[in-house]
């Protein structure tokens, strides 16, 4: 009797490992091309109408846990935009007077960063986690939206001015009451890149609080959801005190930088509804007066049962208010249509087709701009 059970066990011990190896990480992603144009009357002829595909995007996503505890998670972003780079720089002595008097330059396009998000995670128990690596600031409500739940194509404009970006720092999270009260804080390099790579240092100083009063919910902006309305309320702060240094690596400027945002959130039933302001002043020892910006962004849509969700926008920034003010206006507006195939599972495909309106009050400058793209996650 005892040499079947001995088999039975040892089978279940050579079992295990291979269930094991079979459980790899979760791999996600998405492809999204888009034709975008852009018309400004007041630019000069080359610069007037801009027509193309560098809006076009794909993303990869590889997640999974090692233990019960440990998990990780890395992001690939390609996007059509490129930089460019400044690869030669030759200086001209045109008189032969053994002075140079021009200086000949030489660039080349290169891709934006490949590597979006690459962080391990920690949980010290069901409330509290770590987060270790290149991540989202939480600064913003939005900026903790999955790329492909965007309800335009792209963040709101304000975000580009008062938005701390993904950087490399440390992040730990508590959700108290089943996420009723989340609070998040953390320590980051303040540049967006590795230490040593930029002109300035410092340490970027992030916190935020959220309250959900009827529970917790994503921070998804778009799609059809079925589940009840929730609501919350939200505050960021970001303090980033920092030295900058000349090209001799000495310290020139000292710089104090503080941020802060309040927002209201609604979503439920396919209604999403997103409101946030923004400030920031920003001081430094070389000038005497603070630099000062206030901003403010709203947007709502509902998509219905049959998957059509029509979209709307509207963003205000008002910068440089201590010494020359500007003030820029945004509306947009549009319509995503969701084509799902009752026979298939996964992902909806996404169409959309948006308008943007851009009017800076201060230089009476306007621009007009439009574009079509297809979400395909996989």
């Amino acid at each position: 009797m005892m040499r079947p059970l001995i088999l039975s066990a040892s089978l279940l011990l050579l079992s295990t490992p291979q269930v094991q190896a079979q459980e790899g990480p979760e791999i996600t992603g998405y492809v999204q091309p888009a034709l975008a144009a852009r018309y400004r009357p007041q630019a000069v002829p080359e610069d007037q109408t801009d027509v193309g595909l560098d809006e076009s995007k794909a993303g990869l996503r590889i997640q999974g846990e090692s233990s019960a505890r440990w998990g990780y998670n890395v992001y690939l972003y390609l996007t059509g935009e490129a930089l460019e780079v400044l690869t030669h720089a030759i200086a001209l002595d045109t008189d032969n007077d053994g002075d140079a008097e021009k200086v000949y330059t030489r660039s080349t396009s290169a891709a934006r960063n490949l590597l979006r998000e690459a962080w391990a995670n920690w949980s010290a128990s069901d409330s509290l986690h770590f987060r270790f690596g290149r991540m989202p600031v939480p600064f913003t409500s939005q900026a903790q939206a999955p790329d492909t739940e965007l309800m335009f194509p792209n963040r709101a404009s304000p975000n580009a001015v008062f938005l701390e970006g993904r950087d490399l720092g440390g992040l730990g999270q508590l959700d108290l009451n089943e996420g009723v009260v989340q609070i998040q804080a953390g320590l980051f390099n303040g540049t967006g890149q590795a230490l040593g790579t930029a002109s300035q240092a410092g340490v970027l100083y992030a916190l935020r609080f959220d309250l959900n009063p009827l529970g917790d919910f994503g921070y998804g902006e778009t799609g059809r959801k079925d589940e009840p309305f929730r609501f919350g309320f939200g505050a960021g702060f970001v303090a980033h005190p920092y030295t900058l240094y000349d090209s001799a690596g000495y310290p020139s400027t000292g710089v104090l930088d503080f941020r802060g945002t309040a927002s209201f959130r609604l979503t439920g039933l396919g209604f999403h509804l997103l409101t946030e302001a923004l400030a920031l002043y920003k001081s430094d020892t070389i000038t005497d007066r603070p630099e000062m910006a206030f901003g403010a962004f709203g947007q709502m849509g509902w998509c219905s049962p049959g998957g059509i969700e029509p979209v709307v926008r509207f963003g205000w920034v008002g910068e440089d208010q201590t010494f020359a003010p500007r003030h820029i206006y945004w509306g947009e507006a549009g319509m995503n249509f969701y084509i799902t195939d009752p026979a298939q599972s996964g992902h909806p495909v996404r169409l959309g087709i948006h308008y943007t309106g851009e009017l800076r009050l201060t230089e009476r400058e306007i621009a007009h701009g439009a574009s079509a793209q297809a979400l395909v996650r996989f």
